[in-house]
């Protein structure tokens, strides 16, 4: 399976991009987010490598693989949430994503089927099905710009183990993957315990951050 792919632009299509890695062309299918992403991108542009994370998609009845390239492992794991949705596969789920991943995320969360619809090749059943499955699991990439941060809790409290390890794995998913402040990260995790004490999960303190975040 190919995870990775890094070479050098020799062809680019509307939808498609072909890289060169290894003596072997790989064509690359992508969505249209990571699309415009290297819109600046030409084949043999200055002879730079250009790195991508791939979905490498082959079944029984389709035995030709297809690979589709995302600029950023988050995308990839919305990619893969959506995915998992009942009719919705691979193909469709890359057209889907036409609108930048935080702004999809935040109409699955609130239940937005309207605005799921506009999305290429989503009908109504399909964002019925996208809200019934993903609504409550997709706060982490809601929060990918999330507009502030919460206040924070004034003066140290105690943890409990379990609380400081969900502490330390969103935190590192906030400042790592989503792009916040380290302070505002800890702001935003305090704030969500604060509002819902005896959180249990990473996704349900995502959940209560994200609601809490005002976006």
């Amino acid at each position: 399976m190919i995870a990775t792919l890094t070479g050098r632009v020799i062809r680019k299509l509307d939808d498609r991009i072909v890289i060169e890695a290894g003596g072997v062309g790989y064509e690359v299918t992508l969505p249209p987010i990571a699309s415009r992403q290297l819109e600046h991108v030409t084949p043999d542009g200055g002879g730079h490598e250009l790195r991508l994370v791939i979905y490498y998609h082959a079944t029984r009845d389709q035995p030709r693989p297809v690979l589709i390239g995302f600029t950023a492992e988050l995308d990839k794991e919305f990619f893969e949430k959506l995915i998992d949705v009942k009719d919705v596969g691979p193909m469709a789920a890359a057209r889907a994503l036409a609108a930048p991943v935080p702004e999809i995320a935040q109409a699955i969360a609130r239940g937005d089927e309207k605005y799921l619809r506009a999305l290429p090749g989503i009908g109504p059943q399909k964002a019925k099905n996208i809200v019934a499955q993903l609504q409550g699991k997709v706060a982490k990439f809601a929060l990918a710009r999330a507009g502030g941060a919460a206040e924070p809790e004034p003066g140290p409290r105690a943890t409990t183990p379990t609380e400081e390890s969900l502490r330390e794995l969103v935190w590192d998913v906030l400042v790592k993957q989503l792009g916040h402040r380290p302070t505002e990260a800890s702001e935003l995790i305090t704030a969500a315990f604060k509002r819902r004490p005896g959180i249990e999960t990473a996704e349900e303190l995502f959940d209560e951050i994200y609601r809490g975040a005002k976006i």
